[in-house]
């Protein structure tokens, strides 16, 4: 319940360029897989504030020490390979921020084993989430396609593209005389594929995902 309530209070908070859910509009996915990120890691800094406030009391800084692995785990593990490949932003934010993890040396796979340096993983967290409030603050004074490659940009930056993308090889392949309508339709359906690391682990976990299906938490009476 907390991350939710901070979560969805974080869609009309802060420097917007745009708010997808109140506004209709056909943009590519990859700004949706920020907004969304941008969310949730806005509700794990708030916790880890929360967290180190001593006069929030036990219960609440053991609440918000639980919201931090949910945000963690939850989006680099459940979000990144559940759904199909087709335009997946929820995907494509938990790539965002395994792949952030693993380049700034928190997050490790070495040896078949998968390690995390947890005191040092609320830094890093709030790194990533302050390079997407920086984006948002930026591109206010942008045009929307200057924005749009920003936010590209970004994401390029630690995901890998996929090789055939258009996107991929800069303002100069796009159509950015055009309409915007012209880049969104040169959006690769998956245009960051899974890593071979997620890969791996989509085929160890789909049986166990398949398992859940069906399940609601709802106790029987």
């Amino acid at each position: 319940m907390m991350w939710d309530l901070i979560h969805d209070r974080t869609h009309m908070r802060g420097d917007l360029p745009f708010d997808p859910f109140m506004i209709k509009q056909r943009m590519p996915y990859f700004l949706y897989s920020l907004e969304e990120l941008r969310c949730d890691l806005t509700a794990f800094r708030e916790s880890v504030r929360i967290e180190q406030d001593e006069d929030a009391g036990p219960e609440a800084r053991r609440h918000a020490k639980l919201v931090q692995y949910a945000i963690i785990f939850d989006r680099i593990f459940r979000f990144a390979i559940t759904g199909n490949r087709v335009r997946n932003y929820d995907g494509l934010g938990g790539q965002l921020l395994f792949a952030w993890l693993h380049q700034h040396h928190v997050l490790h796979w070495t040896d078949s084993r998968l390690s995390i340096d947890w005191d040092q993983v609320a830094d890093a967290v709030i790194a990533l989430g302050a390079s997407i409030d920086e984006l948002y603050w930026r591109s206010i004074d942008r045009p929307k396609m200057a924005h749009w490659l920003a936010a590209y940009q970004l994401i390029s930056a630690t995901v890998t593209p996929n090789p055939a993308s258009v996107w991929a090889k800069g303002p100069d392949a796009l159509p950015v005389a055009g309409p915007p309508r012209g880049l969104t339709d040169q959006v690769l359906d998956d245009e960051f594929p899974l890593s071979m690391f997620y890969e791996a682990l989509e085929k160890k976990m789909r049986p166990v995902i398949e398992s859940t299906a069906g399940i609601t938490g709802a106790s029987e009476l």
